[in-house]
C-alpha cells in the first residue's frame, strides 16, 4: 500500500507517521510538505511543495491519502489565513489523492465541526467536511477529535491551561457527555491507523468518543 500524508509535523502526524512505517503492508509512505523534515527511512519519500499548488505535486499513484493539516486562529494571524489552511489546502490535497487512484480518505477535523455554526472556527471545519464527502471515496473517514492532549514543543498557555483541567473533568464525562473528554494525540493516530489496515467502506464521521 501507498500512503500519501500531509501534516506530518503536527502533534497527530507524529504520532501516526512510526505507525505507518512499521505496518509490513504499508510499502511506501509519501511525506507531502512545505519544508524537508529531518527523518529519513527507506519507506519515506518527502515531496517539498508549494500547497498553493497542490494539484501539481507529483505523487504517483496512490492507495489511501491522511490529511493531518491544521492551524489555529492565532498562529494563522487572519480568518483569511486560518481558511487557506483549514479548508483550501485540506480539500486541494483530498482531490490530488483522488486523482492519484486512492480509494481511501481520512482527515482530522474538530468537535463541533459545522458549516452553520455561529463560530468562524467550526463553520471552516464543517465546510471543509462537506467538500471531502463531495469527492466520494470508497472509504473517507473524518475525525472529529475533542481538546487534543498533547506535550507539544510549542507552548500554548492556555492550551496547557485547558488540557489540565480536562484532565481532572475527564471521569465526570460520561454516557452521552464522552464525546467531550479530551483526548491523547497518539489515540487520535491509532484510530486512523485501524481503519487504514481495515477500511470501512463509505462515509464515516468518527466523533471522539470512538477514535
Amino acid at each position: 500500500m501507498h500512503v500519501v500524508i500531509t501534516g506530518a509535523t503536527g502533534e497527530i502526524g507524529k504520532c501516526l507517521l512510526p505507525l505507518l512505517i512499521d505496518e509490513n503492508n504499508i510499502s511506501k509512505i509519501t511525506i507531502v510538505a512545505r519544508r524537508a523534515l529531518d527523518i529519513d527511512h527507506p519507506k519515506l519519500t518527502q515531496l517539498i511543495t508549494d500547497f498553493n499548488q497542490l494539484s501539481e505535486a507529483a505523487i504517483g499513484d496512490a492507495d489511501c491519502g491522511v490529511c493531518c493539516l491544521g492551524t489555529t486562529m492565532a498562529k494563522a494571524g487572519s480568518k483569511t489565513a486560518f481558511e487557506q489552511v483549514d479548508f483550501d489546502f485540506v480539500v486541494a490535497f483530498a482531490k490530488l489523492v483522488k486523482q492519484s487512484n486512492a480509494t481511501q480518505f481520512h482527515v482530522v477535523s474538530a468537535s463541533g465541526a459545522n458549516k452553520t455554526s455561529f463560530f468562524f472556527y467550526n463553520r471552516v471545519k464543517g465546510a471543509m467536511e462537506e467538500e471531502i464527502r463531495n469527492i466520494l471515496f470508497n472509504t473517507t473517514c473524518i475525525y472529529r477529535p475533542s481538546l487534543l492532549d498533547s506535550n507539544r514543543a510549542e507552548k500554548r498557555l492556555g492550551e496547557q491551561i485547558a488540557i489540565r483541567i480536562f484532565r481532572m473533568l475527564n471521569p465526570l464525562f460520561i454516557g452521552s457527555l464522552k464525546r467531550f473528554k479530551s483526548i491523547k494525540t497518539s489515540q487520535v493516530a491509532l484510530g486512523i491507523f485501524t481503519r487504514i489496515k481495515q477500511p470501512p467502506k463509505g462515509f464515516h464521521i468518527v466523533n471522539s468518543e470512538v477514535i
